[in-house]
Order: C-alpha cells, then sequence, then structure tokens
C-alpha cells in the first residue's frame, strides 16, 4: 500500500496502525493538500459482507458527529478490492499508550481525559449512538493534548435491536465490558457509562478492576463480582472520585448516571471537593449502601459459597503467616523501609517536627477548605499513613483553610479574565477546564457557571464556566468540491443549504496539475470545515482555457466611504455568480473601467459590492 494512492487522490505514506479488521495509514489527500488518516480493510475481509457492513455502519455513525472530542470522518470509498474510510489524522498517542509509558496517571490528569470523553460520548448520545467499545486503544491523545474518541466500527443507533454477545465473542473489550453487553442484552448510553467508569478506575489505579485467564473469565466478573472501591484499593484516592467511578460501575443500570453530562459535573466537582460524598445514587441509597446489599440473587450465591469460603481463607491464612515467618528470618530483622506517619490534623510546625524524627521530609503543595480539620491543620496527605517508604522520602500535604465559607458572583457576561478576577478576590478559583458552546451572547463571555449566583462554597473552592465561542446559528460541513465539475460542485452546495456562492475563472493552473474546462480547482471555506451557512461566501475558482469569446465594457462610478474598500463586479449566470472584476481602493469616488468576458452570449444582470453588500446591479450585452 505504501506510495499507492487511492482514486486517484489519497497518496498512501506509512503505515501508523493496524487492528482485527483494518490497517491505518497516514496519507496526503493531493486535492486538500493536508494530512488524512486512511483505514483500509484487511484483504481478507475485503469480501466479506460482515466486515463490509461493520465500515459502513462506521461512515454512517461518524458523518452525524461532529465534536472536538470526535475524530472527523472526510470521506468513504473504495478502489477494486480495497475498501476505507478517510478520517482526521491524529498526530499523537493512544491513551493506552500513555497508560502503558507512565503507568497510572495522576487524579487531575485522569479526570481531564475522562471529562472529554464524556463530552464525545455525550454528543453521539444525543446524536442517537452508541458507542459500545469505550477503551483506551479507542482514545487519541493528540500532542496539544486534545483527547478525541474514535473508532465506531461498532457503534449502533439508539432504539436498533442489537445484542452484543453471539454466546462466543462480545463486542468491545471484555475488560471494559458492561455487564449487559457481557449476558447479550439491550445496550444504551448507560453501556457506554460503564466502560467509562471502568477505564477511569484503570487510570487512576493502574489496572483494570477485574482480569482473569480468560476472556470469559473476565466476563463472569463484570457480571457477578462489584468493584473494590478505590478509596479501598489506594486510601490516596480521593473519596469523592471513589465514589463516581463506583456509581457509574453500577451492576444495575438504574442505579449508574443517567447521561454522560451527569457523570462528567460529578467528576468536575469531585475535584474541586475531593473529601465530599455527593455521587447518590437513586432511591436515596448511599453509594456504600448499595453496593453492600447488590443483588438478592448474587447475596444467596455468596451465602451458598461461605463455608468453602472459609476453608480457603483459613488455609491462605495459615500459608500467610509461615511466609511472613520466613522472609521474617531471611531478613535478620533488618527493615529498609519506614512507615509514614499520620500527619492529618497536625500544624504544619508540629508535622515537620514529627515528620525528622521519623526520617521523612514534609513538602506543603497547597491549601484547601476542610469541613473536618480546622484552619492550619494538615488535611490531607500522600502517601496515606502506614505506607511502606524509604528513609528521606518526601510526605506531601495541604493545609486546611477552614469552613470559610463566600457566595459565588454572578459571572454572566464577564470574560474569562474578568471571571477569574472575581473569584479571586473572594477566595474562589476558576476551573482550568473551560468549556465552550455556542450562543446568543457575545463570543468569549461567560453564559455559564458551575455554581449558581449567592450559592455558598467553602474559601479554596473551584468554580467552572461556559463560555460563547460562536454564534448560536446552524453550522454545516462544507462539503469538498474541488476537483468536480461546476455543476456537480454547485449541486453539493445546494445539499449543505450553502447559498452564498461566487466563481472566479482562472486559465492557468495554479498547482502545475491538468485540469478540464469548468473544472474547480479550488475552494474557500476547505472542504471539511465547519460553517454557518447564511454568513459565509464560498468561494469556488474554476478552470476554463479562456475567460470567453464574448465581451461587454463596463466604466461605473462609485463612491467608497471607508478608508480601505472591497469592490467586486458579477454577473449573474444560471450556474452562480461569475467574478468579472475585484479591486482594493481607499476612500473617494472612482470611475471602475474593465472589460468582462463570458463564454455566452446575451443580457446578463451585473451586480457590484462594495464591502460585500449590493452597492448597485444593471444589465450588460454580451456580444
Amino acid at each position: 500500500m505504501i506510495g499507492r494512492t487511492l482514486n486517484g487522490r489519497y497518496r498512501i505514506l506509512n503505515k501508523v496502525g493496524s487492528g482485527g479488521m483494518a490497517d491505518v495509514y497516514c496519507a496526503l489527500d493531493t486535492y486538500e493538500d493536508r494530512t488524512v488518516a486512511v483505514k483500509v480493510l484487511k484483504p481478507e475481509f475485503s469480501d466479506d459482507p460482515q466486515y463490509l457492513r461493520r465500515l459502513t455502519r462506521e461512515a454512517q455513525a461518524m458523518v452525524a458527529l461532529e465534536n472536538e472530542h470526535i475524530v472527523t470522518l472526510y470521506d468513504m470509498g473504495n478502489e477494486g478490492d480495497i475498501h476505507y474510510l478517510v478520517l482526521e489524522y491524529v498526530n499523537g498517542e493512544t491513551l493506552r499508550d500513555r497508560m502503558d509509558r507512565v503507568g497510572r496517571l495522576p487524579e487531575a490528569e485522569a479526570v481531564s481525559i475522562m471529562c472529554d470523553v464524556l463530552d464525545g460520548l455525550s454528543h453521539a448520545h444525543k446524536m442517537g449512538l452508541i458507542h459500545r467499545d469505550v477503551k483506551p486503544q479507542n482514545i487519541m491523545i493528540t500532542e496539544d493534548g486534545v483527547i478525541k474518541l474514535t473508532d465506531f466500527g461498532i457503534a449502533k443507533f439508539a432504539g436498533n435491536a442489537t445484542k452484543t454477545y453471539d454466546g462466543k465473542e462480545a463486542m468491545g473489550s471484555v475488560y471494559y465490558i458492561s455487564p449487559e453487553q457481557a449476558k447479550g442484552e439491550e445496550v444504551d448510553a448507560q453501556t457506554d457509562l460503564y466502560s467509562a467508569g471502568i477505564l477511569l478506575y484503570e487510570m487512576l489505579l493502574g489496572k483494570p478492576p477485574f482480569s482473569g485467564e480468560n476472556a470469559v473469565q473476565v466476563a463472569l466478573k463484570h457480571i457477578n463480582d462489584d468493584i473494590v472501591p478505590l478509596h479501598e484499593a489506594d486510601p490516596a484516592i480521593p473519596v469523592a472520585i471513589s465514589d463516581v467511578v463506583a456509581k457509574a460501575s453500577s451492576k444495575e443500570r438504574e442505579l449508574r448516571y443517567t447521561n454522560a453530562d451527569d457523570m462528567k459535573n460529578d467528576l468536575m466537582r469531585a475535584l474541586r471537593n475531593p473529601h465530599s460524598r455527593f455521587a447518590k445514587l437513586h432511591a436515596g441509597k448511599s453509594l456504600h449502601t448499595a453496593l453492600q446489599e447488590g443483588g438478592s440473587e448474587h447475596k444467596s450465591k455468596i451465602r451458598e459459597q461461605l463455608p468453602h469460603i472459609a476453608i480457603v481463607a483459613c488455609v491462605l491464612g495459615i500459608i500467610a503467616v509461615f511466609a511472613v515467618m520466613f522472609i521474617l528470618s531471611m531478613s535478620d530483622g533488618r527493615e529498609e523501609y519506614n512507615r509514614v506517619p499520620n500527619f492529618l490534623g497536625y500544624t504544619e510546625e508540629k508535622a515537620r517536627d514529627y515528620a525528622s524524627n521519623r526520617g521523612f521530609k514534609l513538602l506543603v503543595i497547597g491549601y484547601e477548605s476542610s469541613d473536618e480539620y480546622d484552619v492550619g491543620e494538615i488535611c490531607y496527605q500522600s502517601p496515606v499513613a502506614q505506607t511502606k517508604a524509604k528513609p528521606d522520602s518526601i510526605v506531601s500535604v495541604k493545609i486546611s483553610t477552614g469552613m470559610e465559607t463566600v457566595l459565588v458572583p454572578d459571572l454572566y457576561g464577564m470574560t474569562v479574565d474578568e471571571a477569574k478576577k472575581a473569584l479571586e478576590a473572594l477566595g474562589l478559583v476558576l476551573d482550568s477546564n473551560i468549556e465552550y458552546q455556542t450562543g446568543s451572547e457575545p463570543v468569549g463571555t461567560v453564559i455559564g457557571q458551575s455554581a449558581n449566583p449567592n450559592e455558598t462554597l467553602m474559601r479554596g473552592d473551584s468554580v467552572s464556566i461556559t463560555v460563547c465561542r460562536e454564534s448560536i446559528f446552524q453550522t454545516t460541513r462544507m462539503p469538498i468540491v474541488t476537483g468536480k465539475d461546476v455543476s456537480e460542485a454547485v449541486k453539493k452546495l445546494g445539499d449543505s443549504k450553502i447559498t452564498h456562492y461566487r466563481i472566479k475563472v482562472v486559465t492557468e493552473s495554479p498547482d502545475d496539475k491538468i485540469y478540464s474546462n469548468y473544472q474547480i480547482v479550488e475552494q474557500s471555506p476547505t472542504g471539511g470545515m465547519s460553517i454557518i451557512a447564511d454568513t459565509v461566501t464560498v468561494e469556488l475558482t474554476m478552470f476554463r482555457d479562456s475567460l470567453g469569446e464574448y465581451k461587454a465594457e463596463f466604466s461605473e462610478n462609485v463612491t467608497l466611504e471607508n478608508e480601505t474598500n472591497t469592490v467586486v463586479v458579477t454577473l449573474q449566470t444560471d450556474i452562480g455568480e461569475i467574478v468579472l472584476f475585484e479591486s482594493e481602493y481607499s476612500q473617494g469616488t472612482y470611475s471602475i473601467p474593465f472589460t468582462g468576458r463570458y463564454w455566452e452570449q446575451g443580457s446578463y444582470t451585473c451586480v457590484i459590492y462594495v464591502n460585500g453588500q449590493v452597492h448597485t446591479s444593471f444589465n450588460r450585452n454580451f456580444e
């Protein structure tokens, strides 16, 4: 495949990855002069109806999606028995690569990644799509740190009666599969949220909650076993984040989050208030109660197995005692590690003395509000107490600012900088993860905030904001018309509800390629871009071996009021407005003489535009 050009357009440069059904290549889109990713169905599947349907399903799913956290689909096609998708090229690494490289991720980074994934899932769910394969291999991280959800190969439209288990193979990776997927039941948006919860668990702990010797064992654990709460597996992980993960990965769908936005909001809140227990389950149950109760069927199974479990536990306990005694005898009582003291509740001064006496170093990494510890007392430490650590290790701590409360200001209409200053003046912090949405307010101003005006927060808490990024007008994706005949290009614009366009005629190729008469050689905006159709005039550049043998003389007077002005004269034809003349002028009154040419004789309406607005119109005969 390397060096091959598909359909005369996509030149394959190099292979960048491979999956179960397809290989992925980096390629050059010669029409758009941009780097793209080409996903090519493997040769052994090229005539398999099942895999062809899967590739088509992926295209059908992605064409409806337009979100900064979902990889964009540009094109789909085939050349002979080669079937392919053309996608946005992401220069970076997968989340799987990142986790394999660095291990468990810091809380802030893991939550930030998951919030972006949830943004993408929220958009997909609102468009009626269930991803069904949320896993680290399907999450890309660009060099700029942007998160992109990809691979909708097994996605389904909500409402389609699609099963996810055929008795042999579950769709999606078994480590992140939901109980309903493993049992072959119907899936919905909460299926993706379960997988997201399991993925966040692995990011924070460095390993997934369930493992086994084979896929069946792991799938059965997803059906029957509850996860060990993150806070119990590692007490250094905040209980608020642990609760969110436990709720997302509940066995019963009715106990999970109902949508991705709610899960994201709770995650952001958990970062701001790590010691809170706000992630509530339905029916008023706490997470602890729900996890303790489980299903009646599951409880009865446990009761039946208790005698056997007790025997096994006793045997393992005896083995463990002898193992410990053996290790101690081999080490001659020498201990290379000390146990970290509990500094919680100490003042900084006392904690430093305590740390020094026990062979540790204390590092203050910040301050935060606490409803458990008084002002000046240590309210957080890492590593946690009783963890084994080498002598002279650093223990990071945070100091409580107490129960100081403030009223949240109304940030609506402020710029980001103004909102930051307003929050800091009250001792609050602006969350760095700013969300952007379309709106009717001025671009760059606050249109939403996580805490309502006059809501009470503790000093040091964070507030996240939503900022208007563009007009609320409906956006559309600019079609790719370069290389097409002008009539076909105009039809594609119409199909995309784009009615404002002009055609410039050139008699020389702009890129030394050979073009046919009436072929589009350039377009602006670029194909694939999101545009607001009613506010953009599309410019098409069309090749023709001559401007035309019929001509008309122009000498029109215009008075220009701005310091700089753009004057355009067009000819209205059956294919659209042909640009006859375009130039820049300063302020003043001018006569604009030129000779207009066209390739069909007749009387036509001509229009003069000044700075994009109609100045005057009139008729001219081209003879």
